[in-house]
């Protein structure tokens, strides 16, 4: 394996300006070497277990030279979530027979997302960190797919289900403003105060309004939104149902979904089809 490495090495101190020794050897110690182990744990057989090891390191090795896989302290996204900790922790659990496939859909799903929308990419993010295990990830793609990226099948009618979503559990100091859809189902929601002003970015958190609202952190949003005014007819249908959503600030709604901010809330009142 030692020769393996100084090949990898060389060959991508050749390709890649980008190449980053440093994270290379923190690779190799770190989580290749748990990876190695779990593998020897799990009792893959020898050859199998090198091969295993071999793609990581090839895949690994091109990834930091891509720039897909940085340090912690710059910042994180899938592949330095998969490459450090998903794969050495949950890849030898699996059959030996799907191992191989399971490394390639991560590497596979970590560079579409590189050319992905920010939110698309928090959702994969916020939802592979709590991941018990790369079985799951086939699935999880399928069902983020299905309900991120597709318009959902139910339109928002005059029924309407209710989800309070406390954007201060995302930034203690946030009180929502103006908002508007990214997506069909995602709402960027905007500071009241802390606006984009000398250079720097908005304040803004990011909420996947799913089954179950997701909060997906700083959207990096440079818009603007525009108030398009209140629903009143649908306002007052929602303070009928629950008298707490009083004191109406901001809305923002699509075919699908709606979302209020309230005067006096850290709150995001959620509107969903029932």
């Amino acid at each position: 394996m030692g020769e393996l490495v100084s090949d990898l090495e060389q060959d991508a101190r050749r390709r890649f300006v980008r190449w980053d020794a440093n994270l290379w050897q923190r690779l190799l110690s770190g989580p290749a070497h748990q990876l190695a182990e779990a593998l020897q744990a799990a009792a893959v057989p020898e050859a199998q277990a090198s091969q295993i090891l071999e793609s990581y390191l090839r895949l690994g090795a091109e990834a930091i030279g891509l720039g897909y896989l940085f340090p912690s302290s710059v910042g994180s996204n899938f592949f330095t979530l998969a490459w450090n900790e998903l794969v050495p922790r949950h890849l030898a659990k699996l059959p030996a027979g799907r191992q191989a496939a399971t490394l390639a859909a991560c590497w596979n799903l970590g560079e579409n997302l590189e050319g992905s929308p920010l939110w698309l990419r928090r959702i994969f993010m916020r939802l592979c960190t709590d991941l018990s295990e790369l079985g799951h990830l086939e699935d999880l793609v399928t069902h983020v797919s299905k309900r991120a990226l597709e318009p959902p099948a139910q339109a928002l009618g005059g029924g309407f289900s209710i989800a309070w979503v406390h954007l201060a559990s995302e930034d203690h100091r946030f009180l929502p403003g103006s908002l508007h859809f990214v997506a069909p189902t995602v709402a960027c929601v905007h500071d009241r105060h802390r606006t984009a002003a000398g250079g720097r970015d908005a304040a803004t958190v990011g909420v996947w309004l799913d089954e179950t609202p997701l909060l997906l952190g700083p959207m990096g949003c440079q818009e603007q939104p525009q108030d398009s005014g209140l629903d009143f007819s649908r306002l007052e249908a929602l303070e009928r149902q629950d008298p707490r959503a009083s004191d109406w600030f901001a809305m923002a709604s699509n075919e699908w979904r709606a979302a209020v901010t309230l005067e006096t809330s850290q709150f995001l009142v959620a509107l969903s089809p029932a």
